[in-house]
């Protein structure tokens, strides 16, 4: 269970640190170079203006995020991956190999902590109650409309660290706003939103240990 929680709370560093999520069919088919990408507390974030800049050169949200990544745990820039990827014929799979490196471990990684975040729903969902004051029957209901339980998460921590109504990060969130952006409008320091994501996992890692 450690190793899992710990597991967890990387995740969950590197979710607000990034805000990046490699999905099932954006990651390549094929098999790229194994190498371990060796993760720092503090990522950096995507700008928005780079991101304005880079839409409107014909890439999107999706395709940003996920060489926003590869530029991360390769030390290159965003710009350099879109335009090698573009040049590939669209190819995660041989931008990947590029840079040496493997999606599909990313995407394995991120899905191992949806699963352990479901597997301990109940749990988490309190715990995200007690974080936020939502009622968990409040929170199933962001469940229902398509809201991620790690989104949750985070955003119960963001909602905490700027004094805010979680609803109003949801809110955000359904006008299409990443978390960075969400971090940005609200002014709010990593430091500190690392602070509070810490609390709540601490504390849903002690309600799982009493369960066990």
């Amino acid at each position: 269970m450690n190793k899992k929680f710990l597991l967890l709370l990387s995740f969950c560093i590197l979710l607000l640190g990034t805000a990046l999520s490699v999905n099932a069919e954006t990651a390549p088919k094929g098999k790229s170079p194994a190498q371990e990408p060796k993760h720092e507390h503090h990522h950096r974030m995507i700008d928005e203006s780079l991101m304005k800049t880079l839409q409107e050169q014909g890439f999107t949200k999706k395709e940003i995020f996920i060489a926003a990544h590869i530029a991360k745990f390769s030390n290159n820039q965003v710009a350099e991956v879109l335009n090698f990827y573009k040049k590939n014929n669209s190819s995660w799979e041989k931008t990947a190999q590029q840079y040496g490196v493997d999606l599909e471990k990313i995407k394995k990684h991120h899905h191992h902590m949806d699963k352990f975040l479901e597997a301990n729903k109940q749990v988490v969902l309190q715990k995200i109650s007690e974080h936020s004051g939502k009622s968990t029957q409040v929170l199933q209901g962001y469940l229902e409309k398509g809201v991620p339980l790690r989104f949750l998460v985070s955003g119960a921590a963001m909602a905490k660290a700027a004094n805010k109504d979680l609803g109003e990060i949801i809110q955000m969130r359904e006008q299409g706003k990443s978390l960075p952006e969400i971090k940005t409008e609200l002014n709010l320091d990593k430091e500190k939103i690392h602070a509070e994501m810490k609390k709540l996992v601490d504390e849903i890692h002690k309600e799982i240990r009493k369960a066990n």
